[in-house]
């Protein structure tokens, strides 16, 4: 009658593929096979992988994993054989964890290398305690030692992890070869993108043309795949095909390795930039001269409604026909709404409400006094430095005068002393061009005042020149409220700066209160949709008819 065997599963493990190729697996399968007639036992099933099996890596391996929902499922299974405990992993907490969730399972863990012993008996618990804990500490002065020997290789100029696409390994460790015909590829596209001739999308294009694959390890790896926009941005980032050794967040950088580099650091610099580009379909222009009022002005009804988004924006517009009569519109429209506008009619209407802002004679005298208040305070920082010019110059004369009176009582050092007094000549010339310039701070205020009253009088004409910074500052000052456009593409300004918004030609009634005039005590508006209402009541009111503005 023939015997019936207990079954049992196996493990081969290593921690890397390289070693798998390397072919460390057949030892523990032969191992195994012999530990399995010691025991007597028929080995059902077998899992030979290559994974590492530190610490806090074990409890989601997918190799434990399936081998106990095996023996769970297969109750006849009574045995785990592993070569030796680091086989199985290199952690005491996780071992014992694992051990247990089989042995609630019925399967008992037995070593290869020690099948004959009793896993139950005093010494072989005690024994085997002592080789989990050697593997556990072998694996964490592995872990330390490691790092430290790959960042010297690092300052030695060595690559020591796997070469980079377009190298290849050669018979020195970490020294890595040109790789043909990727390494050809690679270079000459990076080039001939950093000169310009190829844009991210051109140049993968010709680098696979050019025979660039990816590359691909193991016994059935053949060729490779073409490079993906993802992987080739990458490729375009690495700072080792500039001759940089660096691996990941490491602090050790060697700025010029021992491999041959396939361009300079400037065109790796150009290379690292177009791939950050890459993607953006588009850029935002926030400056664009054809749309100045782009964000700057709001939908009046959208932003009554406090809708989220009340802004216009410009953009051109065309008839589409793509043939013959072929026109572009440039209008501003809603981004709520999508209320549209031309461009140019509605500059137009923002003109006509800065043309209205006119200041009249009373206020340029009152502005005119104000600016030369401010000047004096300025015109004393200018009179000392006039007077400190002034005296330089006196000094230099003086010094002059001294050395051509000394020139004939000294002439064995005639030619040292007509060199000093051409060099007071150039600082005596100096000296006069600095006291002219302190003289003119009287006309400086003249000049500064003219420009500044010609400036603020005809907005119409400056508004449009002013960039986006200066315009937006321009109108936080002169309306600030902002500018509306009604439903009727007019534009609505509720609030006007007090400097324009106001005449003297009212005076308040003896005994009346500010409840009883139209505006300001004593002033008047002069802007019909405005009429009525104090600067500190102005909000969003009706549709203006029209604008003159004019100030005290």
């Amino acid at each position: 009658m023939k015997e019936i065997k207990e079954k049992a599963i196996a493990l081969c493990r290593v921690s890397t593929k390289g070693q798998m190729l390397d072919g460390n697996l057949e030892p523990q399968e032969q191992s195994i096979i012999r530990a399995a007639d010691i025991l007597n036992v028929e080995v059902v099933q077998w899992w030979k992988i290559a994974q590492s099996s530190r610490k806090g890596k074990n409890i989601k391996r997918k190799d434990l994993n399936e081998m106990l929902d095996f023996c769970k499922r297969h109750k006849s299974v009574k045995f785990l054989i592993v070569d030796e405990p680091d086989r199985f992993m290199r952690s005491i907490e996780e071992y014992y964890w694992w051990k247990v969730n089989f042995k609630l399972a019925g399967v008992q863990l037995r070593f290869a290398t020690k099948p004959e012993v009793d896993p139950e008996e005093d010494r072989a618990v005690f024994d085997e305690l002592i080789d989990v804990y050697r593997a556990e500490q072998s694996n964490n002065e592995r872990i330390k030692k490691t790092p430290e020997k790959m960042m010297a290789k690092i300052r030695a100029g060595y690559y020591p992890s796997n070469p980079k696409t377009g190298y290849k390994k050669s018979d020195v460790p970490g020294f890595h070869i040109p790789d043909e015909p990727n390494w050809s590829a690679l270079r000459d596209t990076f080039k001939e993108m950093c000169r310009g001739e190829l844009t991210v999308s051109e140049g993968l294009k010709k680098a696979t043309e050019r025979g660039l694959r990816t590359k691909n390890y193991g016994p059935k790896a053949v060729g490779g795949k073409p490079v993906d926009m993802y992987r080739w941005k990458d490729l375009m980032r690495e700072p080792y095909y500039c001759g940089v050794v660096k691996m990941g967040n490491w602090p050790e950088i060697k700025p010029k390795g021992l491999h041959e580099a396939m361009i300079t650091p400037e065109e790796h610099r150009i290379l690292v930039a177009l791939a950050d580009n890459k993607g953006k379909r588009f850029s935002i222009n926030r400056d664009n001269p054809l749309f100045p009022l782009s964000n700057e002005m709001e939908c009046l009804e959208c932003a009554q409604k406090h809708l989220k988004y009340p802004r216009l924006v410009g953009y051109p517009h065309n008839n589409g026909r793509k043939r013959k009569h072929y026109k572009v519109y440039y209008r501003y429209r809603c981004r709520e709404c999508n209320t549209n506008v031309l461009q140019s009619v509605l500059h137009e209407e923002l003109n006509n409400v800065l043309d209205d802002l006119v200041l009249t004679d009373e206020q340029v005298a009152r502005l005119k006094a104000s600016m030369a208040s401010k000047w004096r305070t300025y015109e004393k920082t200018l009179i000392e430095r006039l007077y400190i010019a002034e005296g330089h110059l006196e000094n230099l004369k003086s010094k002059k005068s001294e050395l051509v009176q000394s020139l004939s009582r000294n002439p064995d050092i005639e030619e040292d002393i007509k060199a000093e007094i051409a060099t007071i000549k150039e600082q005596i010339a100096q000296a006069e061009i600095a006291v002219t310039n302190a003289k003119d701070f009287e006309r400086d205020l003249v000049e500064f005042t003219g420009f500044a009253l010609d400036y603020v009088n005809n907005w119409s004409k400056n508004w449009w020149s002013l960039d986006k910074e200066s315009m937006r500052k321009c109108k936080q000052i002169l309306f600030p409220a902002g500018f509306q456009m009604t439903q009727d593409k007019k534009v609505y300004t509720p609030e006007i700066s007090l400097v324009y918004s106001y005449g003297t030609n009212k005076k308040a009634p003896v005994g009346a209160n500010s409840s009883d005039v139209e505006g300001p005590v004593g002033l008047e508006p002069t802007t019909r949709g405005l009429k009525g209402l104090c600067s500190n009541q102005l909000s969003y009111g009706p549709k203006p008819q029209g604008t003159n503005f004019v100030l005290a």
